[in-house]
């Protein structure tokens, strides 16, 4: 968990939006590696540990070496996912969530964005220029702080929900097509397989992600 990312967190319980505070045990250069976050509203206490904080609120599910096998990671796959959000030379930070983790490494080539990796995939190491939260149906950052999100097909209606306010106005979103498009954004560009959109941003032409479509 890089420190500096700790400020754009929120405590995921239902109350008024509440800034988390940060007890480190473990360190790693920049990152916590081992450590809790606890919010002085409700006194809920979120451990960390090798750089994933639990921000779950409901009963733990299962721990992400148990999920399903992620797709591999693709360097192709990540130079598009980068292009889709439109991450360049930005500064701050854009979620990965599920199975998108996978493509951090490639991502991170590509730009000096860093990443909030949400449900990390099997086999996705939390380290420089990453961090990690698990997460369940809220995605527990500050409105508009992110640059971007890339959601995959195992996100619930509420979790794309509270991607959209968490992403700034301007901001991509790329998810399956077999999620909704939510409230909150506009289409940019669709194939068979993913939508991508922009929030808050004025109407425009919906156009192909097919290599050559018109």
């Amino acid at each position: 968990m890089f420190i500096e990312l700790v400020d754009s967190l929120r405590c995921p319980r239902p109350h008024e939006d509440a800034w988390l505070v940060l007890g480190a045990d473990r360190m790693g250069g920049r990152n916590v590696m081992d450590g809790v976050l606890g919010c002085p509203v409700c006194d809920a206490r979120f451990p960390i540990a090798n750089g994933i904080a639990d921000l779950r609120t409901g009963a733990p599910g299962p721990a992400p070496d148990a999920a399903p096998s992620p797709v591999a990671p693709d360097a192709e796959q990540a130079m598009r996912l980068a292009a889709f959000l439109n991450l360049g030379d930005a500064r701050g930070y854009a979620v990965l969530a599920g199975q998108w983790t996978a493509q951090a490494a490639g991502v991170q080539a590509i730009t000096d964005m860093h990443l909030l990796l949400v449900n990390p995939a099997p086999g996705v190491v939390i380290g420089d220029g990453t961090s990690g939260i698990l997460a369940d149906d809220r995605l527990p950052v500050a409105a508009g702080s992110a640059y971007g999100a890339a959601l995959d097909r195992a996100a619930s209606a509420a979790l794309l929900a509270h991607a959209v306010l968490g992403v700034r106005p301007g901001g991509r979103m790329v998810a399956p097509v077999d999620l909704p498009l939510p409230e909150g954004v506009t289409a940019l560009a669709r194939d068979a397989a993913l939508w991508v959109a922009e929030r808050a941003a004025a109407p425009g032409p919906l156009v192909s992600l097919s290599r050559g479509g018109r």
